[in-house]
């Protein structure tokens, strides 16, 4: 039996008499990311040229990256064990159609140092990245950033368009897949929610709903651009498809093949669907 199978084989054992430990410790677990990717090197020259500052949002200084001249900012937010770097191909389209792209390194990932934050951080960085640079011609959000970037939207950020890349749209997904890897009985995840009910959100039960991107998605009025590749191994197609479901009319899913999680990023035909839609193209037909 290997390290992880061992992991979640402990962790279910203990869940039986001590639920509350057992969570607590899943929730250590759930919450380490590794060491920080680094950029990669067909990024550098992108991330060499951003104008780099930092924004002190609770216990961090939070490294953020602008390029271009201000006009017609577009705000980028990563996924998780991402970096604002993970958009350089992205930012490279944009800046040549004389857009501005913004961007962050998440608490806890890229120049960011620290544990890592939640959605409500999240939210409270993208409202002083407003503050500084303006209403956002659109916004465009990878994984777990393009959660947060609906979180924002419902909240008050002021954008023009939304493009979700690869999204999470349910919450819970970002314990799924790591209960999924352990083999986590219902009683280990359920005390794995309570663990991160209590740790980050005050132990309120509702952010599991409140959080998901399709919560209230009615209430969003832009138009909405979503892409994900059908053999997503890390958040699936299905995803999107609820999404494409809760946004209505105003949205329109593209579906790839064989770009996985992270392909679209450098697809030639995906920037050219994101860049147009960012310049006010209707959203391409499923």
């Amino acid at each position: 039996m290997n390290t992880i199978a061992l992991t979640g084989t402990a962790l279910n054992a203990l869940a039986l008499p001590a639920p509350a430990v057992a969570g607590e410790m899943a929730r250590r677990l759930w919450v380490r990311r590794g060491p920080a990717r680094p950029v990669a090197d067909q990024d550098r020259d992108v991330h060499a040229r951003a104008r780099v500052e930092t924004l002190h949002v609770g216990e961090w200084e939070v490294a953020t990256y602008a390029w271009g001249d201000g006009a017609r900012p577009v705000l980028l937010a990563h996924g998780w064990r991402s970096r604002a770097s993970w958009f350089a191909p992205l930012v490279r389209r944009l800046l040549e159609l004389g857009y501005s792209p913004v961007s962050w390194d998440a608490p806890g990932h890229g120049a960011t140092g620290g544990r890592s934050g939640t959605v409500l951080d999240a939210l409270e960085i993208i409202g002083l990245l407003q503050s500084r640079h303006g209403r956002f011609s659109a916004v465009v959000g990878h994984s777990l950033g393009a959660l947060f970037s609906v979180h924002a939207l419902r909240e008050g950020i002021d954008a023009d368009r939304l493009v979700l890349v690869s999204s999470v749209a349910d919450f819970e997904t970002v314990i799924a897949g790591f209960a999924a890897e352990l083999r986590l009985r219902p009683r280990t995840v359920a005390a794995l929610r309570t663990a991160i009910e209590r740790r980050y959100f005050g132990g309120d039960t509702t952010v599991w709903t409140r959080f998901s991107a399709t919560h209230d998605a009615h209430t969003l009025a832009l138009p909405v651009l979503l892409l994900h590749d059908r053999e997503d191994p890390m958040i699936p197609h299905a995803q999107s498809r609820r999404l494409l479901a809760a946004f209505g009319e105003r949205a329109r899913l593209v579906t790839t093949s064989g770009l996985r999680h992270n392909g679209i990023r450098t697809d030639p035909d995906s920037l050219d669907r994101i860049t147009a839609f960012v310049q006010g193209a209707p959203a391409p037909l499923p």
